[in-house]
């Protein structure tokens, strides 16, 4: 009996901290959310002041243009990045029961990032350092994406992202963009 009531209560709990409102998503939901962004979108993306600014020679804001196209099928939606001059890809698929961001970085790597959560329109994405071929304490490189799709508002989302450093400190970035097209 009293472990009932703990889980209820915990049930409960969890209920009151999301509002009753939250609304977890599947991996093809997920992706199926993602592949509306198809076409151009535009913002100004945001830099965390520090070092990082001039050792990679960033301006701390930045015009970001993000043209997205479903490809292969409908299995693959292909993010082009362009921000002051520096181009990136990221391409999302559904590989299996997972979702995975494979990003080609100005940074010289290949992050592959994992759907960790996808809540409301909110997607999280983090790295796996292995699987990318890349080692905490060695490299820098992009180590989380968070795109938040603001249901309400089809014509704009957030776009932003966090860089982990070799000494494990961390740098990001965020936009929020509006559809050009």
């Amino acid at each position: 009996m009293a472990k009932a009531f703990i889980v209820a209560s915990l049930t409960f709990a969890a209920l009151l901290l999301c509002g009753g409102q939250s609304v977890a998503q599947t991996t093809p939901e997920a992706f199926d959310q993602l592949k509306k962004l198809e076409g151009e979108w535009t913002g100004t993306l945001r830099l965390t002041p520090g070092e990082h600014l001039e050792r990679l020679g960033l301006n701390a804001e930045q015009s970001l243009t993000l043209n997205y196209s479903v490809r292969s099928g409908g299995t693959s939606l292909l993010e082009e990045s362009f921000a002051d001059g520096i181009e990136m890809v990221t391409v999302y698929n559904a590989q299996g029961n997972s979702l995975l961001s494979t990003h080609y970085c100005v940074l010289a790597n290949r992050p592959v990032g994992t759907l960790d959560a996808s809540v409301n329109g909110v997607l999280s994405f983090t790295t796996d350092a292995d699987r990318s071929g890349l080692e905490k304490g060695r490299d820098e490189y992009v180590s989380s994406w968070r795109i938040n799709l603001e249901p309400g508002n089809p014509n704009q989302f957030t776009y932003a992202y966090t860089v982990t450093k070799p000494d494990g400190s961390q740098w990001s970035a965020r936009s929020v963009v509006s559809r050009a097209n």
